[in-house]
């Protein structure tokens, strides 16, 4: 070994070291003099380097016994677990600490003087080597050295991880745009169970369809069945992505106010990982000119701290479009009550001024003048009737929505009632000229065998079932029929028309409040209706009328249908 190394001092110079042999021993030469203490950077082979090296680990021994402190910096992994225990079990004066992926193989004695070696793969001989004492390179190094070591994991709680199988939690600032993408995408690629996003502007959300981050999402939901909900200001520039996106399984869109937002992106997926993203500048259209640092976690705590605060979003922005839907719903419902009101409310007020002033109006002999004052009197009436089941319905509708509708159950014969029923709709029909044949058949064992429900409100369901048959049904027949179903227990009553059938844009919400094809009417029938079947823990339910034998003839017109349990009987 050249005489110029064996001493202390050396002054600021740089050498080149070849050969492994040459190599350690110079390196371990300069554990002479070394007073104070040592760091150590090494990827994974570096730990089983220091323990299968004979000469270089009875070095180390030897500075241990001199009480110089050493720390090493270290990818902690399941390859070199047991050489890093021992190493710390051994030796007293040392301090280990993890950094996934670390690189390069260097020391510096006494934060004076720097060795680094140079290998083709990790865990291969050394081939070449720097040695150096001028002051800015060993600087350079420490400086690098001391930001690595402030972030990189205690050796004690990396082997718990791996040992026990936990995963290690990271609290991290990524500052470099790309890489924030990176990391974005690569998480949304790899969820298998939810994906969770809040984008701070429509803007945002339009950069990543651009971007094709949006295509992740749809590609991921496809093929995983992965959740995906997503909180944005929808404005009109992205109506139609949305709506693309809504179509797919497992997609589902919120708006979120103004009020509501923030100046970041939030994504969350799986809740194991979170990812903050600060927006910088809302007008670029390119992603990396847009955002700043971004908040990488996984820490379960932290995590689920954004979950909380998304379900909270995600809820206020699902009752505020509730609210929405309710206050549209209350205003359609004033139109159209309106609208049913004026209708009786003018004939009541025209003919009543009339009947008020007869003497002066009606002329001719008094049979004809008390002929007129009747039919008009019919026609108020008829309109009073209209308001008060206008008023009727009214009520029913608050009850029914607000779970307090009351039955009165009493026990009496539901073929007795029915019929009744049709003999009264079968003399209205005749007095007024229409050419509908209403009839009723029944069961032999409903007959005579008495039920047990509310009369009046079973009445009320056949009623509004009846009126609408009538209401479109200009010729033809209305069967009403009821049957025992013994294999499930129940009761049903079928009004069968042969009018012109259930329109087919409105039968998937037929028994929704305000549905109806009619202009008259306030398409509230059907809904309380089912509203007093479910309240006798029936059934309700409608069917167009479907083809006769081989397409032949057509069964026009449509079947309305609902059933009683049999064991409130």
């Amino acid at each position: 070994m050249d005489p110029e190394f064996n001493s202390q001092d050396l002054g600021q110079k740089i050498w080149i070291l070849n050969g492994a042999e040459n190599i350690v021993n110079f390196y371990i030469s300069r554990y002479d003099f070394c007073k104070k203490n040592i760091v150590c950077c090494y990827d994974f082979s570096g730990p089983i380097t220091i323990k299968k090296t004979a000469p270089v680990w009875r070095a180390n021994l030897a500075l241990d016994k001199r009480g110089i402190k050493v720390r090493v910096l270290t990818d902690i992994r399941d390859e070199n677990l047991e050489y890093c225990k021992e190493i710390l079990k051994e030796i007293r004066n040392i301090e280990i600490r993890h950094m996934d992926g670390v690189k390069g193989n260097f020391t510096i004695h006494d934060n004076r003087e720097i060795f680094s070696v140079f290998v083709d793969k990790p865990g291969e001989k050394v081939k070449d080597a720097i040695f150096s004492t001028q002051k800015g390179m060993v600087e350079a190094y420490l400086f690098i050295f001391e930001n690595l070591w402030r972030e990189a994991t205690p050796a004690h709680l990396r082997i718990k991880e791996l040992e026990e199988g936990i995963r290690p939690e990271v609290l991290q600032t990524i500052k470099e745009p790309s890489e924030i993408i990176n990391v974005a995408y690569r998480h949304v690629r790899e969820a298998r169970y939810e994906i969770l996003i809040i984008f701070h502007t429509a803007n945002a959300f339009l950069r990543q369809e651009k971007a094709g981050g949006i295509d992740l999402l749809i590609e991921n939901a496809v093929k995983y069945k992965t959740h995906v909900k997503i909180l944005v200001p929808i404005e009109d520039k992205i109506t139609n992505t949305i709506q693309r996106l809504e179509r797919i399984d497992g997609i589902q869109i919120r708006n979120i106010e103004p009020t509501m937002q923030t100046r970041m992106t939030i994504l969350i997926v799986d809740r194991k990982y979170s990812l903050v993203i600060e927006l910088k500048d809302d007008t670029k259209y390119n992603p990396e000119e847009a955002i700043g640092l971004a908040t990488y976690s996984n820490s379960k705590s932290t995590v689920l701290s954004y979950v909380t605060i998304f379900d909270t979003l995600w809820k206020q922005s699902e009752l505020r479009e509730e609210l929405i839907i309710r206050s549209k719903a209350q205003q359609e419902f004033i139109n159209i009550a309106a609208h049913e009101l004026r209708t009786p409310i003018q004939p009541i007020l025209g003919l009543s001024d009339v009947l008020q002033h007869s003497d002066i109006i009606l002329e001719g002999d008094k049979k004809d003048k008390i002929k007129q004052q009747r039919e008009m009197i019919d026609i108020i009436a008829r309109n009073a009737k209209r308001l008060q089941r206008l008023t009727e319905d009214i009520l029913d509708v608050t009850r029914i929505d607000s779970k307090t509708l009351r039955l009165n159950k009493q026990s009496f014969v539901l073929a007795e009632t029915i019929r009744e029923m049709v003999q009264d709709y079968s003399n209205e029909i005749r007095n007024h000229g229409n050419d509908v044949i209403l009839s009723f058949s029944s069961s032999e064992e409903l007959e005579s065998a008495p039920i047990v429900a509310d009369e009046n409100r079973i009445k009320q369901v056949i009623c509004n079932l009846i009126d609408n048959a009538i209401k479109f049904t200009q010729n033809g027949e209305i069967a009403i029929a009821t049957e025992i179903d013994n294999k499930q227990n129940q009761i049903i009553v079928k009004v069968k028309d042969t009018g012109q059938g259930i329109d087919s844009s409105i039968l998937p919400k037929l028994f929704t409040k305000f549905t109806t094809k009619s202009d008259r009417g306030t398409g509230l029938g059907l809904y309380i209706c089912k509203g007093i079947i479910e309240a006798h823990n029936g059934r309700i339910w409608a069917e167009n009328n479907c083809k006769g034998n081989r397409g032949t003839e057509v069964d026009y017109g449509a079947t309305f249908s609902f059933s009683l349990p049999t064991e409130d009987f």
